[in-house]
């Protein structure tokens, strides 16, 4: 016969199971063996299984539970494969944490006729799943919050709600899975400590549909949460939220430098980096403005004398009134860890119109204010003797500017 005509030798199939479920793994390779398919020794490779095609056999498969974590050994020792060969098992290959053993259903010896015993070598595959788990919830729950300055509500925002959520949604599926494997494993765990042995004739077919569609659903899910992160990275990357401050029209929601100094004109200082003047814009479905600006540079006052410094201002204007008092209190919160040795509280006036003031030395004085759904903090350092504004009056005029009706509109 032709090579062009022969049928191909191997067949890959996708597992209806998850690797965690030994029964139902052991049942569905011995139905494929009894269809001719046989699991060869390539075994399991991204999420697919390797059958060699041949006469339907009788097999039986065994799943036994690893003594060492996947890629630390491949397979069993030699004395392990030369014990299970005297019984009649050969080691086919490794899913996860468990080694897999095919024999000819002839009634041969099990590899185990103590569930007892099987019951430790279970318990080391459990004890990995709870780490796993924790890994888990150590990756994608602390860490993203350490990335975020643990700031949850800020940066929920600033990436967007349905970014957010979908990065949310792959969190709490991934963790989910893992718990659900811990717990599976568990009650195997459970139930062979108990005298009880593994149910080998599995029904596979109960939860195959349920399975791969999750699972599908899930790789969907991934790749669409990682593409909006990835078009979002590439559109900071361009600068897309990001203009220079002097070529923004239009008056801002909150005060700037120039109102600090009425009659004044701002000159931006030259350079780039930190001593770049700028105005960061996003918007969100929770927060219809989130702004940050930042100024670094001089003024030049009507009397002639010359103000020199810089303003920073974060403002959200946020869907409810709560929303605004959760990012004051992340904001202040943030600013204590950050600057433990140079952080003090500072005393505002008690004529300040604000449903919420704070102040405090953060590196440079800080005023945290919330007012209705909108929050500003703003930061202000001044480096000239000559032309001085006074904590409680430049945080009076902030306080003031968010009773401002209009929007901030960049112009043409």
């Amino acid at each position: 016969m032709s090579s062009r005509t022969q049928e191909p030798r191997y067949a890959w199939r996708f597992p209806p199971c998850p690797g965690y479920d030994a029964e139902a793994t052991e049942s569905w390779l011995q139905e494929m063996a009894a269809q001719g398919l046989v699991l060869s020794q390539e075994g399991f490779f991204a999420g697919f299984a390797c059958f060699e095609k041949g006469e339907p056999r009788r097999l039986r498969y065994r799943l036994e539970a690893a003594p060492k974590k996947f890629l630390d050994e491949d397979g069993p020792n030699e004395e392990e494969r030369s014990l299970s060969e005297a019984y009649g098992w050969q080691y086919v290959a490794r899913r996860g944490d468990f080694l897999i053993y095919a024999g000819e259903d002839d009634g041969s010896v099990e590899l185990h006729t103590d569930p007892r015993v099987q019951a430790l070598s279970m318990n080391l595959v459990r004890r990995r799943a709870r780490g796993s788990l924790l890994s888990f919830v150590l990756w994608l729950v602390v860490y993203p919050l350490a990335l975020g300055n643990f700031m949850p509500l800020a940066t929920f925002l600033t990436v967007g709600t349905p970014v957010s959520l979908l990065g949310n949604a792959v969190v709490v599926w991934s963790i989910g899975s893992s718990a659900a494997s811990f717990a599976s494993l568990h009650r195997l765990w459970k139930r062979l400590k108990g005298g009880r042995p593994l149910d080998h004739r599995k029904n596979w077919r109960q939860r195959a549909g349920r399975y791969r569609w999750s699972l599908a659903a899930y790789g969907l899910l991934c790749l669409v949460f990682l593409g909006c992160l990835l078009a979002l990275w590439n559109a900071d990357a361009r600068g897309d939220f990001t203009e220079p401050y002097a070529d923004w029209q239009g008056r801002l929601p909150f005060a700037t430098l120039e109102d600090f100094f009425p009659g004044s004109k701002f000159t931006q200082r030259e350079g780039g980096g930190f001593l770049e003047s700028t105005v960061d814009v996003h918007t969100d479905i929770l927060a219809p403005q989130i702004l940050s600006v930042h100024q670094t540079g001089s003024l030049r006052l009507p009397d002639g004398s010359v103000f020199s410094g810089g303003l920073t201002v974060d403002y959200y204007e946020t869907a409810a009134p709560w929303m605004a008092r959760e990012l004051a209190r992340e904001y202040e919160w943030y600013d204590r860890r950050r600057n433990k040795s140079s952080y003090q509280l500072l005393a505002l006036p008690d004529t300040l119109e604000a449903d919420y003031a704070s102040a405090y030395t953060a590196v440079f004085p800080t005023v945290v204010l919330t007012k209705g759904n909108r929050i500003v903090r703003a930061s202000l350092y001044q480096t000239s003797e000559e032309a001085q504004i006074a904590l409680g009056d430049w945080a009076a005029i902030l306080a003031e500017s968010l009773d401002r009706p209009d929007k901030a509109q960049p112009g043409p």
